[in-house]
This record gives C-alpha cells, sequence and structure tokens, in this order.
C-alpha cells in the first residue's frame, strides 16, 4: 500500500505550529530534508546544521512573547511550494516565507522580515532582514 506524503501546505502547517509551540531549533529543523537550503538576504544555508544555526539565532533574537502575537496573514500552496506572510504585532509588521517541499519535507524556503527598530533583541545579521 502506497502512503501519500504530506502536500506543501501540511508541512509548513506543521511547520508553523512546531514554532508557535515553543518546540525549539531541534524540532524545527526536523521538517528539513538533510541538504536543505535556507535564503535570507544575508546568506545561503546549506543542510540542517546550518539551518539550526539560523533558528537558534533567530529563536533568541525574537521580541519577548513573539509567538504568543505572531499571527498568520495568508497561506498559499500550490503543488510542492506554498508561500506565507506574516506578522508579530509593530515589532515585526510583515514577514514572509516561500518553502518547497518534497518528499514531505522542506528542501527549499526563502525568508524576509521588517523588523521595527529595537525590536529584535541580541539581533545577529542574519535575523534582521
Amino acid at each position: 500500500m502506497n502512503k501519500q506524503l504530506p502536500g506543501a501546505e501540511t508541512v509548513v502547517r506543521k511547520h508553523l505550529d512546531t514554532f508557535l509551540q515553543g518546540q525549539g531549533a531541534d524540532a524545527i529543523v526536523s521538517d528539513y530534508d538533510a541538504g536543505a537550503r535556507l535564503y535570507t538576504e544575508d546568506r545561503v544555508y546549506v543542510g540542517r546544521h546550518e539551518i539550526h544555526q539560523f533558528f537558534t539565532q533567530f529563536l533568541e533574537a525574537l521580541p519577548p512573547g513573539a509567538a504568543e502575537r505572531f499571527k498568520l496573514k495568508s497561506l498559499q500552496a500550490d503543488g510542492t511550494i506554498a508561500f506565507i506572510t506574516w506578522s508579530v504585532d509593530g515589532d515585526i509588521p510583515l514577514g514572509t516565507d516561500t518553502f518547497v517541499v518534497e518528499n514531505g519535507r522542506i528542501v527549499s524556503q526563502t525568508f524576509a522580515m521588517h523588523a521595527a527598530p529595537c525590536a529584535l533583541q541580541n539581533a545577529a545579521p542574519t535575523a534582521h532582514v
């Protein structure tokens, strides 16, 4: 019997739930393929290890209560591609991600956000795109 793998929307919703439930970088990175790429303004993170580094810095830099104030503005999925826009009240008025999902794993992602001045704590260069 062939088990159908989850599509892009299902994988991205799980990915967002993992973040919102505060499960941490280890759990977040489990959604990625071993050779996945994460594209940011500053660099391309290749593989789970580098993507883990990104999420560790990103989570540490978020303003207090960010997960509780996170708002998914839109999620559009078509085949293997999903696109989201999101915000965290006035601290991060706009964030956007595009995901490519294959075989139930994220293989490619783009990330960008606009943060209000001083909204991010301990901001690493890659976390304040």
